[in-house]
């Protein structure tokens, strides 16, 4: 198996490929960034592969789900074929809710994004006929287990509701519904690792988020958890509904961090039950809304359940940029070994992060 994370700003967008039990090579993407990252890096991804199992398209924030709008245009342009086999996605508004595209693609200018997709999987009968929920039996791709673990169904009727008038533009970004308290007003790099005040924790609350579709792969024992922009409390309840405690953590290759390591996503419980040595976070820093938090990666480096000296845990960034380059500055110069971790940014010239650095045989 080999993951690989793209560069799209502070946005999700990654691709995991693998030899499956019927000895084909087969691939999954995962989001899709905005839809200048297609032109950036997911155009020459998807040109790499002669077809896409599954596409998967988290929730409605472009930052998610550009990308894909991006190349469902071009196909509808005639510019590039439909690889994918299989979408995941889950329409934002009542399913009876479908807004009508039809001539050329220029009469979509004015369609939101998360219903244009729906229009064009409609239009090309790709639908899902089911809603992903962690409700939903896991899905076997050729060998490949996808264990969902959000949303919940009862996050997605909230969003639902939100949207039930089709009339209402669907939120392209949180700006407006994420909490003051769970929002990041500045940057937190100021403060070291061990000046973090940790007894409090305030969660996002923003509904589109809330209905981002996350899940657990496995192949192999090889596992990844990849967590999109969803809520803490509801991917700790799905883990524990799994089995998984702080003494039965789930043990994983790697971590894809939810909402690009913002503060209100990340709590103690969810790392809690988490057993992991490898964090990747999508984000490039520079960003309006400061992520990653290092709030967030303290939580990682100071939860309960690790063990400092034995555990060494590595962190993965998709962009190398002088932001990010000065996250622990404050700290001393001991701070890596004092709290057993280190930093990897995107290697010169690249756009994506390939995973494991040495492919797995």
């Amino acid at each position: 198996m080999e993951l690989f994370f793209l560069q799209a700003e502070c946005g999700d967008a990654a691709q995991l490929t693998y030899t499956g039990n019927d000895g084909q090579l087969h691939h999954i993407f995962v989001d899709s960034g905005f839809d200048r990252t297609y032109g950036h890096v997911l155009e020459e991804r998807i040109n790499s592969v002669e077809k896409i199992d599954l596409f998967v398209v988290s929730h409605i924030h472009d930052d998610h789900i550009g990308g894909a709008i991006a190349y469902t245009r071009a196909i509808t342009r005639g510019e590039v074929m439909d690889k994918v086999l299989r979408w995941c996605y889950n329409p934002p508004r009542p399913k009876a809710t479908v807004t009508p595209i039809t001539g050329a693609i220029s009469s979509a200018a004015s369609i939101d994004q998360g219903d244009e997709l729906v229009a064009y999987l409609t239009r090309t009968q790709q639908l899902p006929a089911v809603d992903v929920a962690n409700t939903l039996a896991p899905l076997d791709l050729h060998g490949l287990q996808l264990t969902w673990l959000s949303p919940s169904p009862r996050k997605l009727n909230r969003l639902r509701r939100k949207y039930v008038d089709p009339t209402i533009s669907l939120e392209k970004e949180e700006d407006a519904s994420v909490s003051m308290v769970a929002g990041a007003s500045g940057n937190d790099y100021y403060l070291k690792v061990e000046d973090f005040d940790l007894r409090q924790f305030s969660s996002d609350n923003n509904i589109e988020n809330g209905s981002s579709i996350a899940f657990l792969s496995e192949l192999d024992g090889f596992r990844v958890l990849w967590l999109a922009d969803a809520h803490p409390k509801l991917l700790a309840q799905s883990l524990k509904d799994l089995g998984y405690t702080p003494q039965n953590r789930l043990k994983c290759n790697y971590v894809k961090v939810t909402h690009h390591a913002s503060k209100g996503n990340n709590s103690d419980g969810l790392y809690d039950l988490i057993d992991c040595r490898h964090y990747v976070f999508s984000a490039d820093g520079t960003n309006k809304h400061y992520l990653p938090n290092k709030e967030c990666l303290t939580r990682i480096l100071r939860n309960g359940q690790r063990d400092v000296k034995a555990d060494r845990y590595h962190f993965y960034f998709t962009y190398d940029n002088p932001v990010l380059c000065s996250i622990f500055n404050v700290d001393r110069p001991e701070v890596f070994d004092d709290w057993n971790f280190q930093c990897h940014f995107m290697p010169t010239g690249k756009k994506w992060l390939q995973l494991p650095e040495t492919p797995v045989q």
